[in-house]
């Protein structure tokens, strides 16, 4: 036993000094990151067929999950991002100042390999009187309540569009379905179906100042209260933004526009108007504020005849 101790010990000794060296050798140390990243998820960096790289994990804060970063930037494997956070809230009553509804928006992008998909998810918080439309992009409700106010939520709009991936700049194109969903807490707040239907999200820079672009989808009822009318209407989000300077922008940006296939009388929303956009940062965090003023040149019933539209932009990407 004593002849042994000799040569466990300098057995133990070089394990020691190879270990040593083979740390020594790695390129980077967060390769390892992706890989234990990759592990959490039960595939490694190779299951996904990603070359070791100088890499980052993507994820430490919890918004994306495990993806490499080559050395010129570009992400590769899996990864998320909430892009964008958005709250609109819009006066559209003169008679009754109290009267409001707040739309919001999430935004964010899931990417893999070349390819990216988009998700637009929006919810309307109301304060509204009588038989009353959430603005185009949610179907009217119930008719039968007139002069009832209406107090709570609409129902959830949400939009996948795929694409090529992209830098952001240049033009782009992504298509893919949009579902609504009947979450309304009051029958005059939403269409009481579940509705789907192709769309589309365009998007490109005329000039170095001027971008637009635009949201559109048709939507068709394939579920819901029997009882309720039908949804077979087609929508639109038009944007323009002009650059003034690198803080402000003249903006184009409507709740929407939309037109319903079913019914009698004027089946078409469109608002026109515009206004003003001021880029800053508060406390380090990216945001946008804006003011618009709308007048609805075509109208259904249930539309208001002018908006006023606030906007506070949480930029994330």
């Amino acid at each position: 036993m004593r002849t042994l101790l000799p040569v466990l010990a300098v057995i133990a000794i070089a394990a020691s000094r190879n270990a040593a060296a083979e740390t020594e050798s790695l390129p980077n140390a967060s390769e390892n990151a992706v890989s234990l990243a990759m592990a959490d998820w039960g595939k490694t960096t190779d299951d996904l067929g990603i070359e070791p790289c100088s890499a980052e994990f993507y994820g430490a804060s919890g918004v994306g999950c495990g993806c490499c970063v080559s050395d010129c930037g570009e992400e590769r494997g899996l990864s998320f991002k909430l892009t964008e956070f958005n709250i609109y809230p819009t006066f559209s009553y003169l008679d009754d100042l109290a009267a409001s509804y707040n739309e919001f928006e999430f935004a964010s992008k899931t990417y893999l390999g070349d390819w990216e998909m988009e998700n637009r998810t929006v919810l309307n918080v109301a304060d509204l009187p009588g038989t009353i439309s959430l603005g185009p992009t949610n179907p009217s409700g119930d008719p039968s309540n007139v002069g009832v106010r209406a107090q709570g939520f609409g129902d959830v709009l949400s939009g996948f569009f795929f694409s090529r991936r992209h830098s952001g700049e240049g033009t782009h194109l992504g298509i893919g379905p949009v579902w609504t969903f009947p979450s309304a807490t009051d029958d005059i707040l939403g269409s009481g179906k579940y509705t789907v239907g192709p769309g589309a999200h365009f998007s490109t820079e005329v000039t170095e100042r001027l971008d637009f672009g635009f949201f559109i989808w048709q939507s068709w009822t394939f579920a819901g209260d029997d009882s309720r009318k039908d949804v077979n209407q087609l929508f639109g989000k038009p944007f323009i933004i002009y650059e003034l300077s690198e803080k402000w922008d003249l903006v184009y940006i409507p709740l929407g526009l939309s037109y319903s296939w079913n019914g009698p009388g004027n089946k078409g929303t469109v608002p026109l108007g515009g206004g003003i956009r001021r880029l800053c940062e508060v406390g380090g965090q990216k945001m946008g504020f804006q003011v618009q003023l709308f007048d609805y040149v075509a109208r259904k019933k249930s539309d208001p005849e002018w908006e006023l539209r606030m906007t506070i932009e949480f930029m994330l990407d």
